[in-house]
């Protein structure tokens, strides 16, 4: 009686029982789902390749991690103890793959409960290639320009190439790497630095040490300018001729130091005409030299031939 009456007392009204659990367990799950708190943040990507090939392909090299759980539980967690990673050692050919990303736990991260841990992307595509390297020469990335009269004469780096590893497709693409950065701005003295060498992707690496010793020779700048309009000046002319019309006027093109140049005046340089030989009045040929300011290279200068026209000076001008 005793077992039969049990029966009919579970038994009675079972649909009312059933909608109250069923409606209890909703209530719990709510309940729970709204105390739950969700923390965002994200973690490096990890991907392990078979030995002789490695990706050709761009992935992502972070993944959006969510967590959610208790508050007082999920925020102490590090970001570190939350690991994500993708394996493709079991692949042993080329070709194009796709890869589940898997989560670790540890440390803080290990045993927390109940906690809920979502990823995305949660799979990602890689296409693998055979694994490949090529020595490639390296250039200096040079910025600005040196202080004004100076010019960079003379740079090298050391060593002047470099070993690059990664998928063959991406390491035929490279021919010369460039260093980060060399900046000239205002420099008047040679130097030395140290560079890193500039990878074209993250998916290419330098076999060794991925950096490179830059000197650069810093001299003034040697250039040349033209003084136009130059006056003539006759020399040594006997004091029993005068010239017949003024001497024309000249050119004379410097060659120096730009600071320097820039220094010298136009009254600083001539053209001489030395008449010393000339004893009679006549019409003479004769070769002005330039005359200019000590440290510079006369480069050319005009006429190289003048004509001049002697006339016997009077009384007053040999007294004059």
């Amino acid at each position: 009686m005793t077992g039969r009456r049990l029966r009919r007392a579970l038994l009675a009204d079972l649909p009312v029982k059933l909608i109250c659990l069923t409606a209890a367990v909703i209530l719990f799950l709510f309940h729970r789902v709204n105390t739950l708190t969700e923390r965002f943040f994200s973690v490096p990507l990890d991907v392990a390749t078979p030995s002789g090939l490695a990706a050709a392909s761009a992935f992502p090299k972070t993944v959006r991690i969510t967590l959610r759980g208790p508050e007082e539980a999920i925020y102490p967690i590090l970001e570190e103890d939350i690991e994500a990673s993708v394996n493709l050692e079991a692949r042993r050919n080329p070709g194009v793959y796709r890869a589940q990303v898997r989560i670790a736990r540890k440390g803080t991260a290990a045993n927390v409960e109940p906690l809920e841990i979502k990823v995305e992307p949660q799979e990602i595509t890689f296409s693998l290639e055979p694994l490949s390297e090529r020595r490639v020469g390296v250039v200096p990335e040079l910025r600005g320009t040196p202080a004004y009269g100076y010019e960079l004469s003379q740079s090298a780096v050391t060593p002047p190439t470099v070993m690059i590893r990664g998928a063959r497709s991406r390491v035929q693409a490279v021919t010369t790497l460039p260093t980060e950065e060399i900046d000239l701005t205002g420099r008047t003295d040679s130097f030395a630095t140290r560079a890193k060498v500039v990878l074209p992707s993250t998916l290419l690496r330098v076999v060794g040490d991925a950096s490179v010793d830059f000197r650069g020779t810093i001299k003034e700048t040697v250039t040349a300018r033209l003084f136009d309009g130059v006056p003539m000046e006759g020399t040594n002319l006997g004091a029993h001729l005068a010239l017949h019309s003024p001497l024309p006027l000249g050119t004379v093109q410097l060659q120096g130091p730009q600071l320097g140049l820039d220094s010298v005046r136009p009254d600083q340089v001539k053209l001489l005409l030395d008449l010393s030989g000339l004893r009679r009045a006549g019409e003479y040929t004769v070769h002005p030299r330039p005359d200019a300011p000590a440290g510079f290279l006369v480069l050319d200068w005009t006429p190289r031939d003048v004509t001049v026209e002697l006339d016997p000076s009077t009384r007053e001008e040999v007294r004059r």
